[in-house]
């Protein structure tokens, strides 16, 4: 029997729901949306590695290697490494998508938390931070 929690409003039904807003959206760029977290990361932390992009996305090494080939070959990304290592880094036409997709991303999330209050919000900010420790501790 499904959880009551997630008959609600699990992860699934958030993502559905960003998903509806951001896709249009990505589209306008060129970008698929399983993309967008990559290039977000990258933007986030330039000069990471593949390994270091799988751990923090919680991905499997095959995706990432996958996702960051599109994004090197559509000329968002370049890997300044030497070796077979990689040392990500944004060209600039992907720091200006990674910018629009940062404002996509805020106003999605602005969307579904519209209706929330401030102490809602702070309250809601305490629990995702719980959830992320748990889950950076289970995949520690």
């Amino acid at each position: 029997m499904e959880n009551e929690n997630e008959r609600i409003c699990g992860p699934r039904v958030i993502k559905t729901y960003l998903e509806k807003i951001t896709a249009p959206k990505f589209d306008e760029l060129g970008i698929k949306p399983s993309t967008a977290p990559f290039l977000g990361e990258i933007a986030y932390n330039e000069g990471i590695s593949l390994k270091g992009l799988t751990e923090i996305l919680m991905v499997d090494k095959a995706h990432t290697t996958r996702m960051v080939s599109k994004l090197i070959e559509s000329g968002l990304v370049e890997n300044r490494a030497d070796s077979r290592e990689y040392s990500l880094y944004l060209t600039e036409e992907g720091k200006r998508t990674a910018d629009k997709i940062k404002g996509i991303m805020d106003f999605a999330w602005k969307e579904l938390l519209k209706d929330l209050t401030q102490e809602e919000m702070d309250t809601l900010m305490v629990i995702l931070g719980k959830i992320s420790n748990t889950v950076k501790e289970e995949s520690a």
